[in-house]
């Protein structure tokens, strides 16, 4: 899988620092090693080893990195071999004093960060490294410190705290940047997802005017007929007139409120909901885009549990991947036209499908259905589907398709199901 340089540059960010720090913790704690090793006259074997290690892990580790797929954990098993190693040294020291505790303080500081466990796990590495190395020097131990020892361990006490200090600030300076930058992408999915309802809103106009003509005709005409009865007619005349007004000025009503709250821009809103439901407004908004269309829609709605979300964007998620699928059955026969929105249960997520009877996504542009900019329509933006891919994984969930054995494809949308006990 290609990697682009600049994300894979991001990625390499940590492992290049950690590289940096690896490369000074060495050349500086190998000062307090050596001293102790001219001390106690090690063996070449032990000197070839600590050479190797100062020399040649160092770069190995910084490989390992760049060619993993996953840079961060190819570093965690890096750092984890740190530790190993540190152990050894201060095994093969005789636990020498000052540098054996420098070394093991050095070791654990620079992983505080990451986490208790990984902590725990470096340090049953140098706990096996120390164990290792005891078998090398009969567990031998010298728990002294000459003048020349502590000399040489100074730099390991002054320069690798204030390097880790350094990187620590350099990190979260980076830190804040990328979390200043989320919050800007994410104030920039809310404005550009509200521009793209109100477009959607401008290109069903025609629809949603016809929509509330119908209302407003029949109001007229109820009206009319009520004000030409004379006042000897029977009430119950009257009575289904004004009835009929009620009925239908409701309908407009409906229509209006169901618009404005697809219009509306605010804060989000997250709250419990049924996802049944708002599939059957969601399908009253879309009534005559789908009737213009000659499609014909059926909802198979399981008994799913309600889902944490805000209704307006899961609203246009639906408005979305509708339209979407009505504009994939242009080119199809009138009686093939079908579209069933589906909900099911999927472990402990709540499935959303829309299913079309379409020809079907070209394979050379599946990869690509997601990305921004990206669309087949003369006149799209390549907007719609990179929104509703934000929205839902904003909500903590995912969204795909799947093709159709006839013919036709599935987009579907998986969310987490609210806590048991939640309302509907």
């Amino acid at each position: 899988m290609h990697v682009p340089t600049r994300d894979r540059d991001r990625e390499l960010r940590l492992p290049r620092q950690v590289y940096r720090l690896r490369m000074l913790g060495l050349a500086v704690g190998s000062l307090a090693v050596a001293a102790v090793f001219e001390a106690q006259r090690a063996s070449s074997i032990t000197w070839t080893l600590l050479l190797c290690h100062v020399i040649a892990w160092p770069h190995l580790a910084w490989l390992h990195a760049r060619q993993s797929a996953d840079a961060h954990k190819a570093e965690r098993i890096n750092l984890t071999v740190d530790s190993a190693f540190g152990g050894l040294w201060i095994a093969l020291m005789h636990f020498n004093l000052l540098p054996s505790v420098l070394i093991a303080a050095m070791m654990s500081m620079d992983k505080i960060g990451w986490g208790p466990r990984f902590l725990a796990r470096t340090t049953a590495a140098m706990a096996a490294g120390c164990g290792l190395g005891l078998l090398f020097t009969g567990a031998a131990m010298e728990p002294t410190t000459t003048m020349r020892q502590i000399v040489a361990s100074l730099p390991l006490m002054v320069a690798y705290p204030l390097a880790v200090a350094f990187a620590s600030y350099h990190s979260g300076r980076i830190g804040r940047e990328r979390k200043k930058a989320i919050e800007q992408a994410a104030a920039l999915r809310d404005q550009l997802a509200h521009v793209a309802r109100v477009g959607t809103l401008g290109e069903m106009a025609a629809g949603l005017a016809h929509e509330l003509n119908q209302p407003l005709s029949a109001i007229h005409f109820e009206a009319s007929a009520a004000l030409e009865l004379s006042r000897d007619s029977a009430p119950g005349s009257v009575h289904e007139s004004l009835s009929a007004i009620a009925d239908q000025s409701l309908r407009a009503g409906d229509i209006v409120r169901r618009m404005r709250t697809f219009a509306r821009r605010g804060q989000p809103k997250r709250e419990p909901t049924d996802v049944g439901q708002l599939i059957r407004e969601v399908l009253a908004l879309l009534a005559h885009d789908l009737r213009l269309n000659g499609v014909r829609a059926s909802e198979t709605l399981a008994d799913v549990p309600p889902v944490v979300v805000d209704r307006i964007e899961l609203q246009q998620v639906l408005v979305n991947l509708i339209r979407n699928a009505i504009e994939a059955m242009s080119a199809t026969p009138l009686p093939d036209r079908r579209l069933i929105v589906e909900t099911r249960r999927v472990d402990h997520d709540v499935r959303v499908s829309v299913t079309d009877s379409g020809p079907g996504i070209d394979p050379s542009i599946a990869p690509t259905l997601f990305h921004p900019f990206h669309t087949t329509k003369p006149s799209g933006l390549g907007l719609g589907l990179s929104i509703c891919q934000s929205l839902v994984e904003s909500h903590g969930g995912r969204i795909g398709t799947e093709p159709q054995i006839h013919g036709g494809t599935t987009f579907f949308f998986d969310l987490p199901a609210a806590p048991p006990g939640s309302p509907k």
